[in-house]
């Protein structure tokens, strides 16, 4: 029974207002519950007892899929076909084959879809059929409401109906050019369109100090708009707007299929899966049950996740202990940085350490003497040697008005002979 439902699971993330008309990507939309399916894992630890439901699938209510990319199915046809989700297919978690065909009913004005698979019973083959009825996602033997299902196709011609979008870290915190930022991690390409509101996908590719021992990440674009993302290509998103619906992605091309990340070189990592909450009955919504799929990354101390400090400033910072990574996401990865005991790295770049110098010590060697009116001199008649690198223009200007002429060249002198204190 695990691996019907299993396969009821993943079909029923395809759905919302239109049909299936090509290989491509759709999400799954239960006509009885108005819900949606997305995908939470492939495998997991046993930490309660679901009783007859696959519970790596969870549906989706109240518009939480648009962000949600476990929520996207490529689905390569309708006849024998296996369907997929973050890097898992339903064929080669089951070793089952579904058709997926038009029902009967026509729901909404939109044409709705079952679910079938053939399964053995007491030596005997028997149709089942993937439902949803109110508490989550099971199988049964009739076709009825419950095992109808909207297909919804998410792509270029869909943005402006149904779409993949994604959400700043803080809805309330811009960066220094008034942007908000989020990461992505998905088993799909995505292209960020032009306008579309993500302004480019970036990576990081060094972590950096300043004068005040504050580290700083500073992002590097490595895909702009009009560009696609790989698959299993963990990134940071600069977003112009702090909705999802302002900040929308194309997923194209195929699946990943896989887990491996294409950047290399870079200090980002990211994942599929998490923790997560689903029903722990079909008959008790009260229930609920905490699953820990096998592929959930747990927070250590060197994996920091985008998002913000007390003050409200943008960074990366360690998850509390006992907890995973959050799935869909990228996070800094500082494990190979010898940075013990850092516990956050701003975005952006490092401010420049301030010179700090006393005006007149043109040579910076501490002392104010003949030396420096010689340097001071020279430099002023254009006889300054560019190879004395000792030189600092800033000290020249003694009286600090911008410029450096005679004015300082007498208050130097001052100074040295002591006319000025």
């Amino acid at each position: 029974m695990k691996k019907l439902t299993i396969i009821f699971c993943l079909l029923v993330s395809l759905a919302v207002n239109a049909q299936y008309s090509a290989p491509g990507f759709y999400r799954v939309h239960s006509v009885n519950t108005d819900s949606y399916i997305a995908i939470k894992g492939t495998a997991f630890e046993w930490i309660t007892s679901p009783d007859a439901f696959w519970p790596c699938i969870v549906m989706l209510r109240d518009s939480a899929q648009v962000t949600d990319p476990g929520s996207i199915i490529y689905i390569p046809g309708l006849e024998q076909t296996s369907l997929c989700a973050q890097g898992a297919g339903t064929y080669e978690l089951t070793d089952l084959y579904m058709d997926v065909s038009l029902a009967r009913e026509n729901e909404g004005g939109k044409d709705t879809y079952v679910a079938v698979t053939e399964v053995m019973v007491k030596g005997k083959p028997f149709k089942c059929y993937f439902r949803d009825y109110g508490l989550g996602l099971t199988a049964g033997y009739s076709d009825n409401t419950q095992s109808r299902w909207w297909i919804e196709p998410v792509n270029e011609e869909s943005i402006d109906e149904s779409y993949f979008g994604v959400k700043p870290a803080s809805e309330a915190v811009k960066d220094a050019d008034g942007y908000y930022w989020t990461s992505l991690c998905c088993d799909f390409p995505v292209q960020l369109p032009v306008d579309g509101g993500v302004i480019g996908a970036y990576t990081v590719l060094e972590v950096k100090s300043d004068a005040d021992g504050i580290y700083y990440a500073a992002p590097v674009q490595v895909y702009g708009q009009g560009e696609t993302v790989p698959a299993a290509t963990p990134v940071l998103l600069k977003c112009a707007s702090p909705y999802a619906a302002g900040n929308k992605l194309i997923p194209v091309g195929e699946i990943a299929g896989n887990q491996s990340f294409p950047l290399t070189h870079d200090l980002l990592m990211g994942n599929y899966y998490s923790q997560f909450v689903n029903f722990g009955s079909l008959d008790d919504a009260s229930l609920t049950a905490v699953y820990l799929p096998s592929q959930a990354t747990p927070a250590t101390a060197t994996n920091l996740a985008l998002g913000i400090d007390a003050d409200g400033r943008l960074g990366f910072f360690p998850q509390e202990e006992d907890t995973y990574m959050l799935a869909n996401t990228a996070w800094l990865n500082i494990a190979d940085l010898d940075l013990e005991g850092v516990t956050a790295v701003y975005l952006g770049e490092a401010p420049e350490a301030v010179q700090e110098f006393v005006r007149g010590d043109i040579d910076g060697n501490g002392v104010l003497n003949i030396d420096d009116v010689t340097m001071l001199i020279d430099y002023m008649m254009g006889a300054y040697n560019a190879q004395r690198t000792s030189f600092n223009p800033a000290a020249a200007d003694v009286d600090g008005d911008g410029r450096v002429n005679i004015d300082d060249l007498t208050l130097l002198i001052d100074i040295i002979l002591g006319n000025v204190h």
